[in-house]
């Protein structure tokens, strides 16, 4: 007994882990529909916000993730776990008086400012206006979230139109 005990207690420990990621991404699934549906109710643009300040206690000096409280507005969302985070651009999603979930942007690096192999000067410097240093890419309505411990993760598609289509499994990259 103590043999076969021995040898399913790591296999119970991952299954408590990927339950309690399948729970979490729900959970995460399920503010994207009570955010869309302030959004509906209201008419007017709400954001959910995947990203919260941190704060750092003056008398521990311990840092902290300080998320502000919920509004008519705004939404804010972070792992309620430690061992599960998100891993994909924690960039705010928008969901407009329709329920539509607005298309997100990131600013990266231009490549024309840095060509490989280096020119100078670059078009960046000689026409700035045309060729700003960051310019706006379009990032997927894909959330991750992963959990290091059994190297699972879920991704959690949302629609244009601000609905979860599908809760899909991989792995941790």
């Amino acid at each position: 007994m103590a043999i076969i005990a021995m040898m399913a207690a790591p296999s119970f420990g991952n299954l408590v882990a990927r339950k309690q990621l399948d729970t979490t991404a729900r959970d995460f699934a399920l503010i994207f529909g009570e955010t869309r549906g302030q959004a509906i109710s209201l008419r007017k643009p709400i954001t959910l916000k995947l990203a919260c300040p941190t704060e750092t206690d003056s008398i521990t000096a311990e840092t902290k993730v300080v998320c502000p409280a919920n509004t008519a507005t705004s939404f804010s969302w972070i792992s309620p776990r430690d061992d599960i985070e998100l891993t994909s651009d924690a960039i705010d999603v928008v969901f407009s008086g329709l329920g539509t979930a607005k298309q997100r942007e990131k600013l990266i690096d231009n490549p024309v400012c840095n060509p490989d192999p280096p020119v100078s000067p670059t078009p960046c410097d000689t026409n700035p206006a045309d060729n700003p240093r960051k310019i706006p890419q379009i990032v997927p309505l894909e959330f991750t979230l992963c959990n290091v411990k059994i190297g699972e993760s879920r991704t959690i598609h949302v629609s244009k139109v601000g609905t979860v289509d599908a809760i899909t499994t991989g792995t941790c990259s």
